[in-house]
């Protein structure tokens, strides 16, 4: 009977330390690459499981913040 209760005390101890693993594991791999991409102020891709940085749309137009559409945008007249 002794010998079952022992057995049975380390199976238990060591699911438990291989949940403990697990979770660890899945905070490393995939839960802290996520905060640390969001306290740099950049965007995280889930699906490449990329950190990007956003652009600003006036450096793909080539307009300034604050600037009006300009002449190819304004409806004809």
């Amino acid at each position: 009977m002794d010998s079952w209760i022992a057995n049975l005390k380390y199976i238990i101890l060591g699911l438990f330390l291989a949940a403990s693993l697990a979770a660890t594991g899945y905070e490393w791999w995939y839960v802290w690459p996520v905060k640390r991409c969001d306290n740099a102020g950049a965007w995280w891709d889930a699906r490449d499981r990329q950190c990007l940085t956003p652009i600003p749309i006036w450096r793909v137009t080539g307009r300034l913040p604050g600037e009006g559409p300009g002449k190819a945008a304004s409806p004809k007249g």
